[in-house]
């Protein structure tokens, strides 16, 4: 299984900044929805992730696709 490792990103950058990242701050300046973002965040998230969803997060957070996904081998899911 993938999982998008957002929560993660916005605690690092968090850190970075010295405030709170909600999702409000990622839908202002990507245009990804809260709802969205919301559901990435799942422990499971959804099974299509759009590529310009992902452009627009690696962008935001100045990382790269494999900073944002992990593999967890499904018998550890």
């Amino acid at each position: 299984m993938i999982q998008v490792r957002l929560r993660e990103m916005m605690a690092r950058l968090s850190r970075i900044e010295g405030q709170r990242i909600v999702y409000a701050d990622i839908t202002h300046f990507t245009g990804i929805s809260a709802s969205t973002l919301s559901r990435l965040a799942q422990p499971k998230p959804p099974q299509l992730i759009g590529v310009s969803v992902l452009n627009r997060l690696c962008e935001y957070f100045d990382c790269q696709p494999g900073d944002l996904l992990i593999y967890i081998p499904d018998e550890q899911a």
